[in-house]
């Protein structure tokens, strides 16, 4: 028996040995906790392998504290927001890694979190990025032999020293600074609760860009600085109410970026796949789909366009978002004419706000009654006030052009007509439909939503055309194809391409061959053939505070927008209406494109003509002709239209900025 015991007893001996020196070796990298600590670099490429950021250290501030310098407040507000029992427990929390573990094999993956602030400084200074069990198990055992080297006070101090806020600060030295221009020390507690909300997402609770978020932050903060006895309930309520937003004094660094609101997206990704303690550690190279040949093309056509538009239209900021309709990858985002004028909000990206979409919103509605037969382009609307069951929607002009087919009403942007093929199909279908194509945002179901009545992005917009634009085939939008570690080791590669049939291809080209004429009808000037629509939002007082343009043809799909911002994305009216934008800022983007992105669709099969070989029918509806015919269509050729028509209609909504909705009278 005894003889048995010793290989086994000789065999932990050396498992435990092995561990030790490995914990060794590996904390040696880890500095004096009173020593400055360095991050590592994560180079932005795009697709070409073209260096778009360097988010380097080297830009970075950071400034080495004691605990007894970073004051009363610092400390506690980070134990409340990262580890409310950092004192009381060891190197590991084991209810709440058994939280964790839970969650995690009930979701299928590894997304929760439940690591304590020891785990956390050993992310930040001793791992890659992985997302895995051995990794995990690896961080716990390194916790452990950290805080055996080192006391709670000092791990504290390392992590408080070396854990990052955002906007290039390294420690709450360099946060106190950066966001409110003092010494940590003289922090409130409002100030203090703000800066380690920050932490757990610096992208994603950046106050320049998502203040409601980093607010919503700070007060579970404060929250959890009451549960741990930091301060007491009614010293959180004081610092509740504290206007932190007035006491922020973030500069624009003098950053060096060729695509900063799309870097800023991605780095809200990085967080969101590794965790923001891999995008603090660094050491990642990121291989992204953007094309810095179109984005230096697309940042000089929004500059140029709103310069066009600023005297005249009281436009000041405008953005755009091109893409692959084919495999989805984005090659182009501009979130604002400046990123670093605050005057415009220029750190706010316009590309992932909500605005109201005008009418772009349109052929939504025309492809969900198209699909299901309850129209085609021949049928006859009637462009004439009407009260649609308490909502009578309006034309800018006030103009009635009476009955007109489906394809002219689309054509010339005709409110009314809209809304009518909206009851017709139900704003419950014609919702559905653009959930399919992309549109992710809650759009309210009443029949104002049919003439852009509803918030939207322009990003989940462009989303929507791909699915024109790739005769009905929906292929997700990308911005990373794949992320390497400072090893060279690949930790993150893009699935395959992921389509879905929404639209065939027949149904799709309806609506392309009717926009394919809106660029000649509203003189928009490009150099190649486009499938495009404006759209324009009004606040119910004839004040416009969006123009938007989207356009396609089955090389590239582009998404633009003008307005007058102020900070946080608010702002002041314009007089531009979408093919003002047209002609402006959209035709530089157009004009300069490269010739090999001239491509254009051939008729697919399930299309047939009608209505004596004058316009096109869904195979199966030809017989809905309307009888007599009406006006011929002006699908034969642009030089049939009019030469001189009213500008494309704007919806009457009468609530505020930002989101004004359309009003019921």
């Amino acid at each position: 028996m005894w003889r048995r015991r010793i290989p086994i007893a000789a065999i932990i001996a050396v498992i435990f040995a092995l561990s030790t020196a490995y914990v060794a070796w590996a904390l040696k990298d880890l500095p004096d906790p009173n020593s400055g600590l360095a991050a590592g670099d994560i180079i932005i490429l795009d697709r070409n392998g073209q260096v778009i950021e360097d988010y380097s250290p080297a830009g970075h501030y950071h400034v080495n504290l004691t605990l007894d310098q970073m004051g009363k407040y610092a400390p506690a507000a980070v134990i409340a927001a990262e580890d409310r029992n950092f004192y009381h427990h060891g190197a590991i929390d084991l209810q709440a890694t058994a939280r964790a573990v839970w969650v995690d094999l009930t979701s299928g993956g590894l997304n929760q979190g439940g690591s304590t602030i020891t785990q956390q400084l050993v992310k930040i200074q001793l791992l890659t990025p992985e997302k895995s069990l051995p990794r995990k198990v690896h961080e716990m055992v390194l916790a452990i032999g950290l805080e055996q080297r080192f006391s709670k006070d000092q791990i504290l101090t390392m992590y408080l020293n070396r854990v990052y806020f955002g906007h290039g600060a390294y420690g709450i030295g360099a946060a106190a600074r950066t966001y409110f221009n003092k010494d940590a020390k003289n922090l409130s507690p409002a100030q203090a609760a703000f800066l380690a909300g920050v932490i757990q997402a610096p992208s994603a609770y950046d106050p320049v860009l998502h203040y409601s978020n980093a607010k919503a932050r700070q007060e579970y903060v404060l929250r959890g600085m009451v549960t741990t006895s930091a301060m007491s309930q009614s010293e959180a309520g004081t610092a509740s109410a504290e206007d932190i937003q007035k006491e922020l004094h973030i500069g624009v660094s003098a950053r060096q970026s060729k695509a900063p609101h799309f870097v800023d997206f991605v780095l809200t990704q990085l967080e969101s796949m590794f965790g923001s303690a891999a995008v603090q550690q660094g050491g990642l190279v990121v291989h992204t789909t953007l094309d810095l040949n179109l984005q230096a093309l697309a940042q000089q056509a929004v500059a140029q366009g709103v310069r066009d538009l600023h005297y005249w239209a009281n436009v000041n900021n405008g953005a755009l978002l091109a893409a692959d309709p084919k495999s989805g990858e984005v090659l182009a985002w501009v979130g604002s004419a400046d990123y670093s004028n605050d005057a415009i909000g220029g750190q706010f990206d316009v590309v992932t706000a909500e605005r109201q979409p005008g009418s772009s919103f349109k052929p939504y509605v025309y492809e969900a009654a198209l699909r299901d037969h309850k129209i085609t382009l021949a049928t006859v609307l009637k462009d004439e006030l009407t009260n649609f069951n308490g909502y009578t929607p309006h034309d800018f002009d006030n103009v009635s052009m009476g009955m007109i087919p489906a394809r002219k009403a689309l054509l010339f942007s005709r409110n009314i007509p809209a809304v009518q093929v909206a009851q017709m199909e139900g704003m419950n279908n014609v919702i559905d439909l653009a959930h399919q194509m992309g549109i992710n945002s809650k759009l309210d179901p009443g029949l104002a939503t049919a003439i852009g009545g509803s918030d939207v992005t322009l990003l989940e917009h462009v989303q929507g055309y791909q699915v024109f634009a790739d005769q009905g085939q929906r292929v997700n939008l990308s911005w990373i194809n794949s992320v390497d570690d400072s090893q060279g080791n690949v930790v993150y590669q893009r699935p395959g391409t992921d389509t879905k049939d929404v639209l065939t291809p027949a149904e799709s080209y309806l609506i392309t061959d009717v926009l394919r004429h809106y660029q000649y009808q509203w003189g928009f000037g490009w150099n190649r053939q486009m499938a495009s629509k404006t759209g324009t939002s009004d606040n119910g007082h004839g004040q416009i505070p969006d123009s938007w343009v989207m356009a396609y043809n089955p090389d590239i799909v582009i998404g633009t927008w003008v307005g007058n911002t102020a900070p946080n994305g608010g702002g002041g009216h314009i007089l531009a209406f979408g093919e003002s934008v047209g002609s402006s800022l959209l035709r530089y983007f157009v004009n300069g494109l490269p010739n090999k992105m001239r491509d254009w669709y051939s008729t697919p099969t399930g299309i047939t003509h009608g209505c004596g070989g004058s316009e096109l029918f869904l195979v199966g509806t030809e017989h809905m002709c309307p009888s007599p015919s009406p006006t011929p269509s002006p699908s034969a050729s642009p030089s049939t239209l009019p030469s001189v028509l009213p500008s494309p209609s704007i919806l009457p909504s009468p609530s505020p900025l930002p989101s004004p909705q359309p009003s019921p009278t």
